[in-house]
Order: C-alpha cells, then sequence, then structure tokens
C-alpha cells in the first residue's frame, strides 16, 4: 500500500448468519458434522444476511470523507471493520496509521470506574503512555468539562457526558486517523462547535477523517468526500454535494439544523379561513416534493410562502414572511408532537430550523379526519444569489419517528431590499466601532 493511502478496502464482504431461533445456532455447530460424516450434504439452520457486498475504496492520508446511507446500509459495519473490532467475510482492508474511533458510547470504558480512572484506562488503551497522560490530563479535563462528576463512576453518566469524556480522550492522542459514527449527535450545540473545531485542527495537521453522519449540512461542512452506501453497496464515492444530492432522492431523513434565527412557529389550531390552503404560484404540491419519509399517519398536503399578506416566490431581505402548510390526519395521532421547518439552499446546505419544540410549544394529539393550518413566522435573513427550498416536518410522539418529513415542499427566492450589498448567504445587520 502507497504510503500516501491512509486507509485501503478491497472487495471487502460481511456476512451475518441470522437463526430464527436460539436452538438453531447449538444445531449448526453440531448436526452439519454429522451430516457429513454420514456422507449426507449437510443442512444449514441459519440465512445469510450480507451487510456489505465487494466493497473497494482508498481513502488517502489527511481527506475528509463523510459516509452516507440509510439505516442498515452498512455503514456501521464498514468502520467497524476499518477499525479491527470485526473479521471481514472477503476481502481486506489495510491501515496506515493510528486509530482513534467513536463507534459506541462506552467502549473502552470500565462502568465502575470514575471518570478520571476512565481517562487512564482509554487513554492506556488507545497507546497514551503514562507520561503522555500526565501532560495531556488537565487538557482532557478542561475539554470534556464535566465538573465533580469527573469523580463519580461513570455509569451514572448521560449519553452527553459519555460522549464529552469519550472525545476529549481521542481528541488528544492526535491519532492518524479519526472514525465517528453519530457519536456527537448526542452532545449539545456548544459542546458540537467544540468536537468540530477540534476536528478541523486535527484535518489541518494531517488527520484523516471518516465520518458518519445522516446531517447533510455537518457533512457539506467537515468533508470535502462523500461515500453513499446503500443494502451493502458502494453506490456513490465523489464530491460531497453530489453524493447527498443522490442520497436526498434515496428518501434518506436528515435532521434539523439546530442553529435558527429568532422566529417562532405558530400552530393554527383551526384554519384562519374555511377556504383550503392552495398555491397559485408553484407547480402542484405532489411535482414539489422531492421526496417524503414517515407513518403516514398524517401528510402535509400544501405549502406557500406569504409576504405582505399574498401568495409570493419572491422574498426581500429582510422582510416579514409566513410560511404556511396544510396537514391532513389520515389517522389518529395519540400523542403530543412537534412541527418543523428546515430552510435549505436548493443544493440541500441546511440553513436554519424553526421548531415548535425549541419555542416550548407542543403539538396536541390530532384526530383522523381533522385538517390544521401551520404559520412558521419569522425576518428572511437570507441573501440573494441563491435559490431556496423549504422541508416541513411532524413527529409524534416529541423528537420520535417522523409522522411526516417532506423534502422541498416549496421554494423561493430571495431579491435584495435597497442598496445594501449582502455578499454571503445571510443579512446580518450589525454596526463597526473603531475605539
Amino acid at each position: 500500500m502507497s504510503s500516501e493511502i491512509a486507509i485501503s478496502v478491497k472487495d471487502l464482504s460481511k456476512c451475518y448468519h441470522i437463526y430464527e431461533q436460539p436452538r438453531d445456532r447449538l444445531k449448526q455447530m453440531i448436526l452439519p458434522r454429522m451430516h457429513r460424516s454420514a456422507g449426507r450434504q449437510p443442512q444449514t439452520y441459519y440465512k445469510e444476511f450480507w451487510a456489505l457486498h465487494s466493497l473497494s475504496l482508498d481513502i488517502r492520508r489527511g481527506e475528509a470523507v463523510g459516509i452516507v446511507g440509510r439505516n442498515g446500509g452498512g455503514k456501521s459495519t464498514l468502520l467497524q471493520l476499518i477499525c479491527g473490532t470485526l473479521e471481514p467475510t472477503t476481502g481486506s482492508v489495510a491501515v496506515n496509521g493510528r486509530i482513534a474511533a467513536l463507534l459506541e458510547l462506552g467502549a473502552g470504558f470500565n462502568p465502575e470506574f470514575t471518570g478520571r480512572e476512565n481517562i487512564h484506562l482509554n487513554g492506556s488503551i488507545l497507546g497514551l503512555t503514562a507520561n503522555d497522560l500526565k501532560e495531556s490530563f488537565d487538557s482532557i479535563v478542561a475539554f470534556a468539562d464535566i465538573g465533580d462528576h469527573l469523580e463519580q463512576p461513570v455509569k451514572t453518566y448521560s449519553s452527553g457526558m459519555f460522549v464529552r469524556l469519550a472525545f476529549a480522550v481521542q481528541a488528544h492522542i492526535k491519532p492518524d486517523i479519526l472514525i465517528i459514527d453519530e457519536a456527537l449527535s448526542v452532545g449539545d450545540q456548544f459542546f458540537q462547535a467544540k468536537c468540530y473545531a477540534a476536528i478541523r485542527k486535527m484535518m489541518h495537521e494531517g488527520t484523516t477523517v471518516l465520518f458518519v453522519s445522516h446531517s447533510a449540512s455537518t457533512v457539506k461542512a467537515l468533508c470535502p468526500r462523500a461515500v453513499l452506501l446503500d443494502r451493502g453497496h458502494l453506490l456513490m464515492d465523489g464530491p460531497a454535494s453530489q453524493v447527498l444530492d443522490r442520497y436526498f432522492i434515496l428518501g434518506a431523513a436528515t435532521e434539523g439544523c439546530t442553529a435558527r434565527p429568532e422566529s417562532a412557529p405558530v400552530l393554527a389550531q383551526k384554519p384562519e379561513t374555511s377556504a383550503p390552503l392552495l398555491s397559485l404560484l408553484q407547480p402542484p404540491f405532489a411535482r414539489r416534493v422531492s421526496h417524503r419519509v414517515g407513518t403516514g399517519q398524517a401528510r402535509f398536503v400544501e405549502c406557500v410562502i406569504v409576504g405582505n399578506g399574498l401568495e409570493t416566490t419572491e422574498v426581500q431581505t429582510g422582510s416579514a414572511i409566513s410560511i404556511q402548510a396544510a396537514l391532513e390526519v389520515q389517522r389518529d395521532c395519540p400523542f403530543e408532537g412537534e412541527v418543523g421547518l428546515v430552510v435549505s439552499t436548493i443544493e440541500g446546505v441546511e440553513l436554519f430550523a424553526i421548531n415548535s419544540f425549541f419555542n416550548g410549544q407542543r403539538i396536541p394529539p390530532l384526530k383522523a379526519g381533522e385538517r390544521h393550518q401551520l404559520r412558521f413566522e419569522f425576518v428572511c435573513p437570507l441573501s440573494t444569489g441563491a435559490r431556496y427550498r423549504v422541508d416541513l416536518g411532524y413527529r409524534m410522539p416529541i423528537q420520535g419517528e417522523y409522522v411526516d418529513k417532506v423534502f422541498a415542499a416549496a421554494g423561493f427566492n430571495v431579491m435584495n431590499q435597497g442598496d445594501r450589498i449582502v455578499p454571503l448567504l445571510f443579512d446580518v445587520p450589525g454596526k463597526v466601532v473603531l475605539a
């Protein structure tokens, strides 16, 4: 393997044996041998599940590669094979350098040990010497920022505290290869920002990064290159923006971003007018929607952009707008839930979200046959130079499975207001003071 290649995967496949009943596992251990001894064709008592199929991939030193795909696509299996925690069925993996991996919360931790003791344990497992740990200990503790919990057994930790401590150790071993499998999604937004800054610093210093996430904006922000897996097959390998566009077409759900402007969603329990919501300026709703996911208990059936009391597809920077959506309930939704929208560029880069949950609002249980109109109100902070799209989501119970998530429910352009020049995506009013 070339010294410029950090990870080389050749014709990699992984097969799992799926047993319907525990006793079938015992049968498989004993009976085929008896059949062969008797000269009979041995019977198998399992079904084969191929998590990966003949996958080949080279990742160069210093590259940051996002790995995306729907659940069950083979992402975690691939990472475990690269880390050596799984053995391939066929093919090979060659790794050039020391790996730090966040694959599973608590991996490498003893739940009975305190956080302090686990720093020494986990650091030793990852190859840090006693002197390294002594020099880095204070920095690790400061990065994790878990306070007095450092002296408590980690079995008492929340998932967020687990990942804080685990990432803090990983970030200080200066790995050649850093692998992260959705672990950072459990941290709060401030800790995530600190982690991403640390990841970028490691990338700048030449660390190779493999990053698994369902967040398109995060993958695009960190990784110039992305790999799309689907049912164990390598579907696409290329620039992150192109790969994520293909991912959206597959119907993969993405998580809304946490960044949002100061704005509030409004649930109109009853439509403001008796007339059904209908767009006169956009194509029919079914043609607009690129794809949707959810249980189908309720469905969004329309979405319009309103400015100055009228439907529009042209919005001025700094103007107050309302995005209105119609939700029809097909079957009872018996739990409280949340509604939200994500505004993205047309390429799928998520810009901001408005969500009832973040505003302390609860969507009450809904009955089959009801129709509700949602209204999301905010001042448009976006600049000209790009087209934007609106994705809608309704989850029940709160933060649970989507009842309906609709991608590209509506679209709009932004016009500049007056002579103000807005060179980037957002128009943020401010002033400069020279003291």
